[in-house]
């Protein structure tokens, strides 16, 4: 049950609450006239009548039509005070967008398009290419300490001083002479001794083909870098010093030893790709594939 005090009509005067609009109906001056009487509200049908407000569907905007006055507006120019005034207003008022007659400079620098070499990656046969040079560079080594001896025991005088040797784009052996201590006489000597060694000029040619497949297999910027490097016949000589590379080692390696390993001299002496030599190199090597399958 509802309490009395919570009736929706609880608080509105018995004469004057209708319908569920709240419509007053206010006595006229004719004593005769009888006011329209509406059912009382009762708990059920105020809730029913909540119910229908809020329904969307009964939600419905009335229209109302407005008469037509029948005044026609017809504009009126601008009097002198209103054209002066509307004239100072737009001088006074800074315009919202502005286009520069004379060209602005740019804040920034205009952007370059840059092309990048990158190179090529690794060949899948570069593992096979290590054990390659491995193997010739322990039969290089071989052949080289067998020439040393020999020379030391007919020559001892020529072999006591610093030198090297390296190959030639012809095939031929070059005393190298980076210490310093060797004449003209002791070089042309030691030319025509190691040119004289058929096992020492073998085993060089064969180090110089594998030391060049080797780095033709690598990559310029993966695996061990050595792809940077365009080694050829041609600049063999000036690249490497066959006779560096077996520099003695010692507990704490020295400066010369370090400088002598094989990719140390590449870095100091080697000559760098670029990308119109190695796509000559790639060329030549796919070419000697397709002769050897064939």
């Amino acid at each position: 049950k509802i309490s009395d005090s919570l009736r929706p009509d609880a608080y509105l005067p018995a004469h004057k609450h209708c319908n569920n609009l709240n419509t007053l109906v206010h006595p006229t001056p004719s004593s005769s006239a009888q006011p329209r009487r509406y059912p009382a509200y009762t708990p059920q049908s105020w809730i029913d009548e909540m119910v229908i407000s809020l329904t969307p569907g009964n939600n419905t905007s009335p229209t109302i039509t407005l008469p037509n006055s029948g005044i026609t507006l017809t504009p009126q120019p601008l009097t002198d005070a209103q054209k002066e005034a509307l004239k100072n207003a737009a001088a006074n008022t800074p315009a919202v967008v502005y286009h520069p007659s004379t060209e602005v400079p740019a804040t920034t620098e205009p952007m370059e398009a840059v092309d990048t070499w990158i190179g090529r990656s690794q060949s899948s046969e570069f593992p096979k290419m290590v054990a390659q040079h491995s193997s010739s560079t322990e039969s290089l080594k071989t052949s080289y300490q067998a020439f040393k001896s020999t020379l030391a025991s007919v020559y001892p005088d020529l072999a006591s001083k610093k030198f090297g040797f390296t190959i030639e784009a012809n095939g031929n052996l070059k005393a190298t002479n980076s210490a310093g201590e060797l004449n003209k006489a002791d070089t042309e000597q030691l030319n025509t001794l190691l040119n004289a060694s058929s096992g020492l000029k073998a085993a060089a040619a064969t180090y110089r083909e594998t030391a060049i497949d080797l780095v033709d297999a690598d990559s310029p910027w993966s695996g061990s870098y050595l792809g940077r490097y365009n080694l050829t016949k041609e600049n063999f000589a000036d690249s490497l010093d066959l006779g560096a590379l077996f520099i003695p080692k010692t507990s704490t390696p020295s400066k010369e030893q370090s400088d002598g390993m094989f990719f140390n001299q590449l870095a100091y002496k080697g000559v760098l790709h670029t990308q119109e030599t190695e796509a000559a190199m790639l060329a030549n090597r796919a070419a000697e594939k397709a002769a050897t399958a064939g």
